[in-house]
């Protein structure tokens, strides 16, 4: 009796591609399971309060007035993880009224009084990760200075740029 007949079946039984095959499917399983039994060593990490500013320019007076102390900070454009990037804890009127950026026909451009608007710097204390000079938000969201974003509350929607990250 021949190992391999012309039908190349191992002992006139089962397939040589099913056995390869039956072989990289115990393979892959015995790979899996000795994967998910491993114990997980890392380092623990504990999240740290950031207080962040934001400076909103040409704000219209009834987006100021929707916007509160204690309300939390959402992105409008990129995820926070589901959750706010922080409560709004200070707001102040920097300039009133505000100003816009305007691009002239010479190609220049110039910072120009808006009426019915004003400057806000805005500031967020929220719960993340820090090292070195690099901040996350939520463990996925990045906070960087001078960053321009929209942002959102539950009653406002403004276009800010972080100022300042402590």
């Amino acid at each position: 009796m021949k190992i391999i007949d012309h039908n190349g079946r191992l002992f006139g039984k089962i397939s040589v591609i099913d056995l390869l095959v039956v072989a990289v499917v115990v393979v892959m399983a015995a790979a899996l399971h000795f994967k998910s039994g491993q114990t997980h060593t890392g380092v623990t990490v504990t999240e740290q309060p950031i207080t962040f500013q934001i400076r909103a320019r040409g704000v219209r007076s009834y987006v100021v007035d929707a916007i509160h102390m204690g309300d939390g900070l959402y992105d409008q454009n990129y995820s926070s993880g589901g959750r706010s990037l922080g409560t709004i804890t200070d707001i102040q009127v920097e300039r009133d009224p505000g100003t816009t950026m305007v691009y002239l026909n010479d190609g220049t451009v110039a910072m120009v009084d808006t009426e019915d608007t004003v400057d806000l710097l805005i500031t967020v204390e929220g719960v993340g990760l820090v090292s070195g000079r690099n901040y996350s938000i939520n463990r996925v969201y990045d906070l960087a200075v001078n960053s321009a974003r929209g942002y959102y509350t539950r009653t406002s929607q403004f276009t800010g740029t972080v100022t300042s990250i402590d």
